[in-house]
């Protein structure tokens, strides 16, 4: 599980840039956030379980902001991301 958390991080934000992309609503802060994430994710890609959960904590607002509504073709994603916020406050 040691990559885990970074994997799914960086596939949510990719996989959310892509369907702002086709959707053309991907704004300037939405875009920030995406790399915000991808950054970090890639930054504690090799460290410790506990380290990536920590992370999430930091970067909370970013996967907010381009959490894809409950009823939307990711909710499985969705539901990943909301579980990885709650670990990380546990």
């Amino acid at each position: 599980m040691e990559a885990e958390v970074a994997h799914t991080l960086i596939r949510f934000a990719t996989a959310r840039e892509n369907a702002y992309r086709i959707a053309g609503a991907l704004s300037g802060a939405k875009a920030a956030s995406i790399t915000k994430i991808k950054q970090v994710a890639n930054y504690v890609l090799h460290r410790p379980a506990n380290v990536q959960l920590h992370a999430i904590r930091q970067i909370e607002p970013e996967l907010l902001l381009i959490m894809p509504h409950p009823e939307s073709r990711f909710q499985r994603m969705r539901n990943q991301i909301l579980n990885l916020i709650q670990q990380s406050h546990a």
